[in-house]
């Protein structure tokens, strides 16, 4: 159940959260590309006496008040120190969904001596995603970018001869086309991806600072995700005793009310 609602102002910019539970820990929550806060409701049920739940709208996701500037690592230290300040803590504890585990992977990053705990649902951030790379931080790729989302109707032809020759697998075909499929659509992606270039965590460096800090650090993976495979869940946490595996008989949309629960014990 939503307890309040409230803005933190990072510069000029301002990003909305759910606040949920009235717990001594605090716990804040990143949803997936094109979902919102209240995507962890299921999960939040079951943490409000432990946890304080913060969950946030990303950039142009649900009511964040944001513009055409990236969400920055400066901008998520500011985000940490707020938060800390505001309910009192010196650890947090960190949920995030897909695009929100990135989100997640950067602070821990950032900040490894703040951190409580890591819980990560099929997760964005665990190895680089070249192609992500290409179209939001090189000059050729910024340009492709744009003209693919401004006249996409060239793209779909080579999609589906990707799909045709099995170039590419089906779900991903799918999570593309619906991604270009509507002009709103198209126009979330234009916003949200380089709104969120700046955060690329590094798998080498936190690997290193998840040993230092004995970080600990629960993944959920869907064994049918061909979005964010187990095997990148697999790859990252070889050599990590502090990081463990759960892979579910689920595909990209890991979690729902049926699983809530055992998601939620991994924070508790």
């Amino acid at each position: 159940m939503t307890m309040g609602e409230g803005y933190i102002s990072l510069g000029n910019e301002r990003l909305h959260y759910l606040k949920t539970g009235g717990g001594r820990r605090l716990l804040l929550a990143f949803h997936g590309y094109g979902n919102d806060a209240e995507s962890f409701a299921p999960i939040a049920t079951y943490l409000g006496e432990e946890f304080t739940v913060l969950s946030f709208d990303l950039p142009h996701h649900g009511k964040s008040k944001w513009s055409d500037a990236p969400l920055s690592k400066r901008d998520l230290l500011q985000l940490v120190a707020i938060v800390k300040k505001d309910y009192q803590v010196e650890k947090i504890s960190l949920l995030g969904y897909s695009l929100g585990g990135r989100v997640c992977l950067t602070i821990v990053e950032l900040v490894p001596e703040c951190i409580d705990g890591v819980t990560l649902l099929a997760t964005d951030g665990l190895v680089k995603n070249w192609y992500y790379s290409f179209f939001t931080t090189t000059s050729l790729g910024k340009k492709m970018f744009r003209n693919m989302l401004e006249k996409p109707a060239p793209y779909f032809k080579v999609m589906d001869w990707f799909k045709k020759w099995h170039l590419v697998h089906p779900s991903r075909h799918k999570f593309a086309m619906h991604s270009l499929s509507t002009p709103e659509a198209r126009r979330l992606l234009l916003d949200v991806w380089p709104a969120m270039s700046d955060l690329t965590p590094s798998s080498s460096r936190l690997k290193n600072i998840i040993r230092k800090y004995s970080i600990h650090i629960t993944l959920f993976m869907g064994a049918n995700d061909k979005i964010m495979p187990p095997s990148l869940g697999e790859q990252f946490m070889a050599g990590l005793d502090t990081v463990q595996l759960h892979v579910l008989d689920r595909g990209h949309r890991i979690f729902d009310h049926e699983n809530a629960e055992q998601i939620a014990r991994s924070l508790l």
